[in-house]
């Protein structure tokens, strides 16, 4: 073989390496535009959603776009496979030859998705609507609105309005993030919900025919959903299925992006404001500060997004609590609660014993948390730690632990137990009513531990010092020592001056058994030096006797 004709299968095999990497590089910017929803996938639209993509095309233009990019228009899930219902279900109605359902829930979810489904259903987030008639939920009801329609207070210029909807609030505010009982109108104007139609734990098809029966509908057979429940994607959404949440809380649809949902403004939609503002905590802790400096290098586009191994620049919401990683084979949990060791939501924190239905194991005997507790708080600090060492050294996990627990049970015993006690007495004793939020005391309770108390814990968690101090503990301080200990003082000289002489001398008690710790010392001491101040001043500006 002569030198020119080596020289020319050289240059041919050089330009088909070339090629080849040129195609790769193409294939890979192709795929990850996909996957960032920059670029259309390969649509594979299935036979039965033809008729609804091409109605819909043209009459909600968004949500086709949004699902042709999607991992479900790719994979050839579409339309009915996740609308699709059952001749028995309480909300399907046919759709131009199609039955259907409005809401898809997360048993529908589940039906593809098992593992997640099931382990989301173990965790709090399915719980969140529990809140409804709670007392965080009194607030916003009856303190910010009314449990009943009342009459407006003026004309409205413009508007006819007759009755003002005082759940107004509730309807807005708290059931979009914990979520709503999704109800549908009966004939006789009464709401259809899960508790009249006692579905299947299984299937989650009606037993209650006579129910069904009273559904409304409109002129084309569809069931009429009561807009105070829908639209929702409330994570703790209590659907008619039976089953709890709303897999759109995190995955919105129709896209159902897995960079969305790995990014913290996804959880920012809840978790931020006065009382839990892990979002502006993480922004203000290192890991937010590098996640926006590095957001463009974290790879979140990835199919498999593994710390470790696909990533390593900064941790996010998801990172931490629920995402794989090369520690744990890369495996995803849809239960945040999995990796958390103190829960900080109640007045006092509370360590994350957990029982057979994942609840968090309070009794203080030690046989029954032996008998009780199936997943310890230990075990999940584990997981979490696995997540830390990532990136810091067993040392430095172990010092952010302890300086974590230490501030968590400072709060616990200097502010919060002794608050609980309290206010506990008060009720007790009948100083203070049976209604919440009537009295100045319970909105300055509620401030310290609700607002505050968690702004600190939360602070601590995340490594947010100003959180912690100044939007945290200073706060809760202040609290605690100008509100509530002299409001408390108050009640208990009202009741001594009405005549409850034992209730009154018992709120004392407790009051100077508290002050009298060494941690509150300094409280009392500064008082009595104050008081001496203030009696030497007045005798020495006193007139002398003749």
């Amino acid at each position: 073989m002569s030198l020119k004709t080596k020289q020319f299968i050289i240059g041919i095999l050089g330009l088909l390496f070339l090629a080849s990497l040129v195609f790769v590089q193409w294939m890979e910017v192709t795929r990850r535009r996909e996957e960032a929803g920059l670029a259309a996938h390969a649509v594979a639209v299935p036979a039965n959603s033809k008729a609804c993509v091409d109605c819909h095309r043209q009459a909600s233009p968004g949500i086709i776009d949004h699902w042709q990019g999607s991992t479900h228009a790719a994979k050839g899930v579409g339309c009915v496979e996740c609308h699709r219902a059952h001749e028995e279900d309480a909300d399907g109605f046919n759709h131009f030859g199609e039955l259907i359902a409005t809401i898809v829930t997360p048993k529908d979810c589940g039906n593809c998705h098992k593992t997640e489904t099931t382990e989301f259903l173990a965790s709090h987030h399915a719980r969140a609507g529990n809140i409804l008639a709670s007392l965080d939920n009194f607030l916003a009801e009856t303190v910010e609105g009314a449990r009943q329609p009342f009459n407006p207070h003026a004309p409205t210029p413009g508007r006819d309005i007759t009755l003002v909807n005082g759940m107004a609030s509730v309807d807005v505010g708290c059931k979009q993030c914990h979520g709503s009982k999704i109800a549908l109108e009966a004939a006789d104007g009464s709401l259809i919900t899960v508790d009249q139609l006692a579905p299947d734990e299984t299937t989650g098809r009606p037993t209650n025919k006579a129910a069904v029966a009273q559904i409304k509908r409109d002129t084309t057979g569809r069931p009429i959903l009561v807009a105070s429940s829908w639209p929702n994607t409330g994570i703790g959404r209590l659907n008619l299925d039976g089953s709890r949440g709303s897999c759109s809380a995190c995955h919105s649809r129709h896209d159902f992006s897995p960079r969305r949902a790995r990014q913290p403004e996804n959880c920012g939609k809840c978790h931020l404001g006065p009382d839990h503002p892990q979002k502006e905590i993480y922004e203000e802790s290192k890991h937010g500060v590098a996640f926006r400096d590095l957001k463009d290098h974290m790879n979140l586009d990835a199919h498999e997004w593994i710390l470790g191994e696909t990533y390593t620049q900064a941790p996010t919401c998801a990172t931490c609590h629920m995402s794989g990683h090369s520690r744990n084979g890369g495996k995803v949990t849809h239960d945040p609660g999995q990796r958390l060791s103190w829960t900080n939501r109640p007045p006092v924190s509370l360590v994350m014993d957990t029982n057979s239905n994942g609840e968090v194991v309070k009794t203080t005997d030690p046989q029954q948390r032996l008998e009780e507790v199936k997943s310890t708080w230990q075990d999940k600090r584990q997981q979490m730690q696995d997540v830390c060492l990532h990136c810091h050294t067993p040392a430095y996990v172990a010092a952010f632990y302890k300086q974590y627990d230490d501030f968590v049970v400072n709060y616990n015993e200097k502010f919060a137990k002794p608050g609980v006690t309290l206010m506990n007495q008060l009720h007790e004793l009948e100083l203070l009513t049976k209604t919440e939020f009537d009295e100045e005391i319970e909105w300055t309770w509620f401030y310290l531990w609700h607002h505050e108390g968690r702004r600190a814990r939360h602070g601590a968690s995340m490594m947010a010092p100003d959180y912690a101090h100044w939007h945290g503990m200073y706060e809760v301080a202040e609290r605690f020592y100008m509100q509530l200990i002299p409001q408390a003082r108050e009640i208990s000289h009202a009741a001594r001056e009405n005549g409850q002489t034992e209730a009154g001398e018992a709120v004392d008690k407790t009051i100077e058994e508290i002050l009298a710790r060494p941690e509150h010392a300094w409280y009392e001491a500064q008082k009595k030096l104050a008081q001496e101040a203030a009696e030497n001043t007045s005798n020495s500006g006193a007139t002398p006797a003749n």
